[in-house]
């Protein structure tokens, strides 16, 4: 997997189908730290923690898609 630029491509895909506007939980880095986190395609933000707290977190200039669980396979 790759990081991916904030500057070119937002996540695509839902938190949940009742929640269109925040995308799946990604990994996002900062210049200091790596996160997991989600983009809410409303607010034109980033944000780390549960959707109901709404916890940002700026400046995030790269994502990429969290590995899928050895659980799932």
């Amino acid at each position: 997997m790759e990081w991916i630029s904030t500057k070119h491509i937002k996540p695509s895909g839902f938190w949940s189908p009742n929640h269109k506007y925040l995308s799946e939980e990604v990994l996002i880095c900062n210049s200091c730290s790596i996160n997991i986190g989600f983009w809410d395609r409303e607010s034109r933000r980033w944000y780390v923690d549960a959707p109901a707290r709404k916890e940002t977190i700026d400046k995030i200039t790269h994502w990429m898609p969290l590995p899928k669980s050895p659980h799932d396979a």
